[in-house]
């Protein structure tokens, strides 16, 4: 793969206060001015500073040595900070920590509630609180950590804070791959609380597309869910272990088995690693209490459609000495408020078949070692790498391998995904292998309403082949599609789903937003309906020669991944020009994907959005990317 460079920046908000370290073994400055080679470089700024834009470079492995220094116990990372107990629930047992080896008053608050009960015990609870919560007149009446924390091991997030009473609920959809069955019981389970609004500022009944293809429903409420829960089961649709500390949705190629340029078919791969982490739906204790939430991806494209620098453990393509097929693994990707670090090479190859070998070797290292103290903002798995050093992390997933499959942890392979690919279009209509045709569809960030899900579901069905497949851009794809139908696939989409194009203005393609503060309460912005509103403004008055992408994301948790956008927006408070506080946004420019990756730097903070943002962003796109006025 193309980075082994290491990142470290902080999201450098109103909001944050924090620390940037960037490490390269070699690396070329982009678009920033810098003309020199730096080797063996390391800098570090403070807030304020403006981060490096940078090419990474394949060759060279990253070194981190470590620290050396575990942060919660002088035992350093030789006793595991948990161990494995028998339970009075239908899982039969959990991996709890060791409150003789940490100190039970430090750890965090999600810690303490996990420790008090283990969060799959909540499946066996769901019959009970729903009956409670239409008993009391809603979930808000009931116990908050059940209602805050514990239902988000079935995916349910309670929106106290916006809509009290009503919940996200996020599934599992490995490798974003529907059946147009599925599709429309998910929709009709969003339509029971649909009121009729369209504009992205009142809350109503509605379902996104993720930046980890998936699928979320809004405003569900939990005197219904046991009936949902019945509905989605029969239909193959689950949510077990979908939120809090536990494996996000498996990623793969969005055109997996359809793709002429395939490396590898994902799809199979998204499917085993999702059956062993809940095993096949009903919740799996291995992997239910780690110390902090994981991504997972396995790449099939060559152009990293995937984004594999931002995972905790990336599967990319590679062959061994003898020329067989496996996987390079990466390790420890990720972007938050107060460390945004790409993943780095493991120096590992395991064949196809020990992937699962393979990730259940780095899941139960990081089970057991991981931190679990305050902030909890420094337990995801780079906080562990960081300390324990790169090496010996190696050495303690190898060992866990060759306890699993009693085989030797190879080393890394030569990689199969180019350095340089010029990144395909996913949206409009294209060839497949086949002959047929798939038709990549805009769904403006990420949005979708009801009755547009049904029409998707029965385009799915009349066109292709019932399946409906999301891409990490919050788009979706209708695969399938023979020659002979295609001209009445786009126009049906034109007729029933007018607001979903597959020809969209360059703006409103490359946007990407999180959920925002119509639902979401940690937003300090409404992101939707202000990415829909901008981009629709933007494209009516500029032209622009090539893609641009702008990610827009309420808070520091940084949901929308503003740090790889080539235009990132971080939702935060400031003032406009009355002194009055006002809905604002911390501008970034700079970031990239896939051979061209790269994090963000910050050019402008707390820019009013009503006052300012549409000048702001005007000028970026003429003086950066060569935006014109649109002509009539």
């Amino acid at each position: 793969m193309k980075t082994n460079v290491s990142i470290a920046l902080a999201v450098l908000s109103s909001a944050v206060l924090a620390c940037c370290v960037l490490q390269a073994t070699a690396f070329q400055p982009s678009t920033m001015g810098l003309g020199n080679v730096f080797e063996s470089s390391r800098v570090s700024t403070c807030r304020h500073a403006k981060s490096i834009g940078i090419t990474m470079n394949a060759d060279t492995a990253t070194a981190k040595p470590g620290t050396g220094a575990n942060r919660m116990t002088p035992t350093g990372f030789t006793v595991p900070f948990v161990e494995r107990v028998v339970v009075p629930s239908s899982a039969g047992y959990e991996w709890k920590v060791k409150t003789d080896l940490l100190d039970a008053k430090k750890i965090n608050l999600q810690e303490k509630v996990k420790l008090a009960k283990p969060g799959l015990s909540i499946i066996d609870e769901l019959e009970k609180l729903a009956a409670e919560a239409k008993e009391k007149g809603g979930a808000q009446h009931l116990d908050e950590d059940d209602i805050t924390w514990r239902l988000k091991w079935l995916g349910l997030f309670h929106r106290g804070k916006i809509v009290p009473g009503t919940f996200m609920w996020r599934f599992r959809v490995p490798n974003g791959v529907l059946t147009s069955t599925q599709w429309r019981a998910l929709g009709a389970v969003a339509g029971k609380y649909d009121n009729g609004s369209r504009d992205n500022w009142v809350p109503t009944g509605c379902a996104d597309v993720t930046t980890r293809m998936n699928i979320q429903l809004r405003g569900v409420r939990l005197e219904d869910l046991p009936d949902h829960w019945r509905t989605l089961r029969s239909a193959g649709v689950f949510s077990v272990q979908s939120g809090m500390d536990n494996v996000r949705n498996l990623v793969g190629n969005p055109l997996a088995g359809i793709d002429a340029e395939e490396l590898v078919d994902t799809r199979r791969y998204c499917e085993e690693f999702t059956d062993m982490l809940t095993s096949k739906g009903a919740g799996n204790p291995d992997y239910a209490n780690l110390p902090r939430k994981f991504n997972v991806c396995y790449v099939g494209s060559k152009e990293m459609f995937e984004h594999p620098d931002i995972n905790d453990i990336a599967y990319l393509p590679a062959k061994n000495a003898a020329g067989t097929v496996g996987w390079n693994i990466e390790v420890g990707g990720l972007l938050t408020g107060s460390l945004c670090e790409f993943a780095v090479p493991l120096d590992a190859w395991v064949p196809l078949e020990r992937h699962l070998d393979l990730g259940h070797a780095i899941l139960t290292a990081f089970r057991d070692y991981g931190y679990r103290y305050n902030p909890r903002t420094k337990c995801r798995l780079m906080y562990l790498i960081n300390d324990m050093g790169l090496a010996a992390f190696r050495e303690e997933v190898a060992a866990r391998y060759r306890e699993r499959c009693g085989e030797d942890l190879p080393r890394a392979g030569t990689s199969m995904v180019p350095k340089e690919w010029k990144r395909r279009e996913l949206l409009g209509a294209h060839k497949q292998p086949d002959g047929r045709n798939w038709v990549g569809v805009r769904v403006p960030a990420g949005r979708m309403f009801p009755d547009e899900m049904a029409a998707m579901a029965d385009i799915a069905d009349i066109f292709g082949t019932g399946e409906i497949r999301m891409t990490v851009e919050e788009n979706v794809l209708f695969p399938n599609v023979p020659d002979e139908k295609l001209d009445a696939c786009l126009r049906e989409l034109a007729t029933r789903i007018p607001r979903c194009q597959v020809a969209p203005r360059t703006i409103m393609k490359g946007t990407v937003s999180c959920t925002g503060n119509q639902f979401c309460g940690f937003a300090n912005i409404n992101t939707k309906g202000n990415a829909i509103k901008f981009a629709e403004l933007l494209d009516a008055k500029l032209s622009l020669p090539a893609d641009v992408r702008i990610h827009w994301t309420g808070c520091p948790n940084t949901c929308a991944q503003i740090q790889i956008g080539d235009i990132g927006l971080l939702g935060t408070k400031g003032k406009d020009a009355a002194g009055n506080r006002c809905e604002a946004v911390d501008v970034y420019v700079g970031g990239g994907i896939g051979q061209t990756s790269a994090i963000g730097t910050l050019v402008h903070e707390a820019v009013p959005i009503d006052e300012r943002l549409e000048e702001v962003l005007s000028e970026l796109l003429v003086s950066r990317f060569g935006a014109v006025p649109r002509t009539a």
